[in-house]
């Protein structure tokens, strides 16, 4: 059953057809995202994309060898992206988007000046779908490395950056991953039928 907050969240007009999923590693978003990949385009995290193109190539623009270069490509990949959705006028859901920039560059301690300027310049739906942390589902792998504490920060920095930004944060709650991809295809599907 779905509450009246929910209700009156899936009752506002659209805006721009670009749609976040976002919230702390580990906490199902792309299994979201896979879930829904035959129903709206859908972007990859880009952090994963510039971590595994710098791997490949031995560049060093990788968190752990050089981090300022790490946020630079990050944020000029999540700009391409950007740019690129907004082209096709489709809609689109971000594993993660711009915003996210500014919290990697707060852990990696280099400048966010960069991603605060980029926030400003693109702008997503004013919603957006925030996934806490779920340490019942978190593991880690070669990317992923952060522990659970470490993810419930990185999400605490999170909520905070995309509500300076001006963003709403829409929880989704934790349970099956089918239920967690019905709220977002009704979430977006009810932002885009009249657009």
């Amino acid at each position: 059953m779905i509450d009246k907050v929910t209700a009156a969240v899936l009752q506002e007009a659209p805006t721009s057809r670009l749609f976040i999923l976002t919230g702390a590693p580990g906490s199902g978003k792309t299994s979201i995202l896979t879930k829904l990949h035959g129903e709206f385009r859908c972007e990859d995290e880009p952090a994963r994309e510039v971590l595994a193109g710098q791997r490949a190539n031995g560049g060093r623009g990788t968190w752990d060898q050089d981090p300022s270069l790490f946020v630079h490509l990050l944020l000029e990949r999540s700009i391409q992206k950007y740019e690129s959705a907004r082209r096709t006028k489709q809609t689109v859901l971000f594993d993660r988007a711009i915003p996210d920039s500014v919290v990697y560059a707060l852990q990696l301690g280099v400048d966010v000046a960069p991603s605060l300027t980029a926030i400003e310049s693109f702008r997503y739906e004013p919603d957006v779908l925030f996934l806490a942390p779920w340490p019942d589902i978190y593991v880690t792998d070669a990317e992923r490395i952060m522990s659970v504490d470490e993810t419930v920060a990185f999400s605490e920095t999170l909520r905070e950056v995309y509500q300076r930004s001006g963003y709403s944060l829409i929880d989704l709650l934790h349970g099956p991953i089918s239920d967690r991809a019905a709220f977002v295809r009704a979430f977006i599907t009810r932002r885009t039928e009249t657009a």
